[in-house]
């Protein structure tokens, strides 16, 4: 009988939904399984939560950084303690009759999760039902964010290394649970692609200094003023510059009509799905600084000039990159000269930044793959003979939250509150 998998994934940027992609495609490639992918809000929840979570986190983090730092921050911060009440259960919860309708039908031996709301839906099934399959779910950053301690209900957590287990612990998940095995990202990321083949490919000169930046849509950091800024900063070097635009159409069809001083060569990109190429061809990157992001890079061996200026998430993913040496940053357009000088002009420093990401480099995608296709065939007979009332799932959920919030408190009314890291200087 085939496997069945079933992957949640949520849309807010788009790293989830091409990590649960990837990871449709990588369970197929090993095995004959059946596996289904579902947004987890927009199949099950209202408009309302399905544009919080995606229009809503772009507008907040492009227009509203501030205050969607500071929200994330206070949150980081919160009691763990706290979990059947925080503000990710309400969105969460409104999912639960179409998500236990879903489990009914499928049937999944496994529901894997890129996202903490899938964690969160699955403990929070789990306080009334059993499910009998094996739950498992992927932290797609190199930091805990918020609300993560609401999902501890799952069998097994992803995370990206061994560097995050005390955290982990401390937000009460069990040793047993957690897996350090790394970002599941599209494994293309780790083939070798020799750079000057792929210069001469992409129309490039193979011997002369080349950064590449991509920052998606660019409502995070300001795609277009960063690559006027680097423009501006190579002026009177010869270099190039590899444009990837993604679906930002309005800075493809400015830089297009463009003039740039002599001595400087610049690709411009729009959408395409051949990045690994374009990061294979590049000695530095600058790029928006989501952990899917950074994990392609890092396992392209490539050095990372960053800007400060983004999501709470992105800034704690920074500061762990630069105390492993992989990474620089920037505040303005003159510390982004001054970086990107240094590297142009210091091989060695370009070098060693290099070979430091070979330390951080995992085939995440393939381990985690084996992992679920391993898991047991799931029997459903007991959970389908209590013939659950679908329509009333996210009440009895409802119910127990209370009575497991106000446990939960109880119980740990005496103990010492959480060790936190301090938040990055900057944010």
């Amino acid at each position: 009988m085939k496997k069945r998998i079933l992957i949640l994934t949520i849309t807010a940027g788009n790293g989830h939904n091409q990590c649960a992609n990837s990871m449709k495609r990588k369970l197929e490639s090993l095995e004959d399984a059946e596996v289904k992918i579902v947004d987890l809000l927009k199949s099950y929840s209202s408009k309302l939560n399905v544009w919080v979570s995606d229009k809503g986190y772009s507008l907040s983090v492009g227009k509203l950084l501030p205050i969607y730092n500071a929200f994330y921050n206070h949150y980081k911060n919160a009691d763990p303690e706290k979990r059947y009440s925080c503000p990710s259960q309400k969105t969460t919860v409104s999912a639960l009759n179409g998500l236990m309708k879903e489990i009914l039908e499928f049937k999944p031996d496994v529901i894997y999760s890129t996202h903490f709301y899938g964690a969160i839906a699955v403990t929070d099934l789990q306080l009334v039902y059993k499910l009998p399959c094996t739950t498992i779910v992927s932290n797609l950053d190199y930091v805990n964010s918020p609300f993560w301690e609401a999902g501890i209900g799952v069998d097994y957590f992803a995370i990206p290394n061994e560097d995050f287990i005390d955290e982990c612990i401390s937000e009460g998940y069990s040793r047993e649970q957690l897996l350090p095995i790394g970002l599941p990202v599209d494994e293309r990321t780790l083939e070798h692609i020799d750079k000057a083949e792929a210069r001469k490919k992409l129309g490039l000169e193979e011997d002369v200094f080349t950064v590449m930046v991509m920052f998606g849509g660019g409502h995070w950091s300001g795609g277009f003023k960063i690559f006027n800024e680097l423009v501006s900063a190579l002026k009177g070097r010869k270099a190039q510059i590899i444009m990837v635009n993604g679906r930002n159409e309005e800075s493809f069809k400015k830089i297009e009509h463009m003039h740039f001083a002599e001595g400087l060569k610049v690709l411009n990109v729009g959408f395409t799905s051949d990045v690994p190429l374009y990061l294979s061809a590049a000695d530095v990157i600058l790029n928006k600084f989501g952990g899917t992001s950074v994990t392609e890079m890092i396992n392209k061996s490539l050095p990372m000039l960053i800007v400060e200026k983004m999501a709470a998430q992105e800034q704690y993913n920074l500061v762990y990159m630069k105390e492993k040496g992989v990474a620089l940053s920037f505040k303005n357009g003159k510390e982004l000269k001054e970086n990107i000088l240094k590297l142009m002009d210091d091989p060695e420093l370009l070098k060693t930044m290099s070979e430091k990401t070979k330390e951080l480099q995992k085939n995440s995608i393939e381990t985690l793959a084996k992992f679920i296709l391993a898991q047991p065939e799931a029997d459903y007979g007991e959970l389908l003979s209590m013939n659950i009332d679908c329509d009333k799932v996210e009440k009895e959920v409802k119910k127990q939250l209370k009575i497991a919030d106000k446990e939960a408190r109880l119980q740990n009314k005496n103990k010492k509150p959480k060790n936190k890291k301090d938040k990055p200087k900057f944010a």
